[in-house]
């Protein structure tokens, strides 16, 4: 049985270890929900991948950062096919 239930995700990759000058490593973690929108987040270079699900199940929408920060600008999404 599981603990939680399932969520459908259309992808999701994780970087290679990316090193701060300022001290330890990161990755960035990027998916695409079913509908469509995709949301990334930072975490430790050293990430398992439990905690790459965690870091997906537990994630809330925030502010949008772009170049020109434009908060009338839908989230950026993928078509459906």
């Amino acid at each position: 049985m599981r603990a939680k239930p399932a969520f459908h995700l259309r992808g999701c990759r994780v970087s290679a270890p990316l090193q701060q000058p300022w001290g330890s490593g990161c990755r960035i973690v990027e998916w695409i929900d079913g509908e469509g929108q995709i949301s990334r987040r930072v975490v430790a270079a050293n990430v398992t991948e439990d905690e790459v699900v965690a870091t997906i199940r537990r994630h809330v929408t925030g502010r949008k950062h772009v170049l020109v920060d434009d908060e009338r600008q839908p989230r950026q999404t993928l078509p459906r096919r």
